[in-house]
């Protein structure tokens, strides 16, 4: 072969050799390229679903904050109406025998031979309206604190062992034990200890 025809054939192989190494090379820079896009791709995807799950998490937490506020609230409010019944559990009058109707009460003028009572014993429309709230707390029983309604128990099972009067008015209170001072004290010690276990629970909110 001529030296000027292999010098020529050289210089076409060279050109073939580095142009396919370009055109390899190429391909696999495009190749490199496709595959961060990809992966670009994929982060974004899963950053969207962290985003996604992360919302749900949020709002299922702030349903959950929702709902014990409105079960505290609902605490709350079942507690206030134990305590109101305690405390009307202890309101007392002072009933002098044989005085005209008019002058029982706290501020007569004479106490003298005065015998102490609480206000259900004398009045059977304020028993009434007493026990009607006393059957509704026993049906929501469930709904407060158990010590609470325990203390309240013991209350109605007061009443159970020494039944209201059947009438108004200081003879049938007497008649029925409940002008008795000591059964007057334990009455008013029990509906204490009801006021007094409900304020206990209501100073933590």
């Amino acid at each position: 072969m001529k030296p000027a025809r292999a010098a020529g054939l050289g210089l076409l192989v060279g050109i073939a050799i580095g142009g396919g190494g370009g055109l390899a090379l190429g391909g696999l820079g495009g190749g490199a390229a496709g595959d961060g896009g990809a992966a670009a791709d994929i982060l974004a995807g899963m950053a969207e679903r962290q985003d996604e799950q992360l919302g749900r998490l949020t709002e299922a937490a702030d349903e959950s904050a929702q709902l014990q506020r409105e079960l505290a609230l609902a605490l709350f409010y079942r507690l206030q109406e134990f305590r109101r019944f305690g405390l009307e559990g202890q309101i007392v009058t002072w009933v002098v025998p044989g005085a005209a109707a008019g002058s029982a009460g706290p501020l007569s003028d004479s106490l003298a031979g005065a015998v102490r009572l609480p206000q259900l014993a004398l009045d059977a429309a304020t028993r009434a309206e007493w026990r009607a709230v006393s059957d509704r707390l026993t049906s929501i029983g469930a709904e407060v604190d158990p010590t609470v309604f325990s203390t309240f128990e013991d209350v109605l099972e007061f009443v159970d062992g020494r039944p209201w009067p059947q009438t108004s008015g200081l003879a049938a209170a007497a008649a029925s034990g409940w002008a008795d001072p000591a059964t007057v004290e334990t009455w008013l010690s029990l509906n204490r200890a009801l006021v007094g276990r409900a304020d206990a629970i209501l100073s933590g909110f």
